[in-house]
């Protein structure tokens, strides 16, 4: 195999580990929100879990196809730092391989809500 075979094999296995990256630096910044919005009783809707959810499939699904490993990642994000947060290729990484559980806030569940009395229908 020559020089340049191995450089062009090279230059498609980084532009394959590059592609993940976006998916990785979305399922971090959503699984980020979601704690931050869990641990101050903000809402938490259906819909957010769902997201969360199908980005963590999504990333995982990216991560098998390609074949991607830890160290790759994590030396792609430094040429990629553009995409999230420091680490964010690590975090959204454990994500996908092992998402969490989040469910949504009591109120916002998709249930109807207990009406208050002095509420009046228009």
């Amino acid at each position: 195999m020559s020089n340049t075979q191995t450089e062009d094999q090279e230059h498609t296995r980084q532009e394959e580990v590059a592609g993940v990256l976006p998916a990785l630096a979305q399922l971090d910044r959503t699984a980020t929100e979601l704690q931050e919005e869990t641990t101050s009783g903000q809402e938490v809707t259906a819909a957010d879990v769902s997201t969360y959810k199908q980005q963590a499939a999504h990333a995982r699904h990216l991560v098998e196809a390609t074949g991607v490993d830890h160290r790759e990642v994590t030396e792609a994000e430094k040429e990629h730092r553009g995409d999230g947060d420091k680490g964010f290729a690590a975090r959204g990484l454990d994500h996908a391989a092992h998402p969490r559980s989040f469910e949504p806030t009591p109120a916002y569940n998709g249930q109807a809500r207990h009406r208050d009395d002095d509420e009046i229908d228009l």
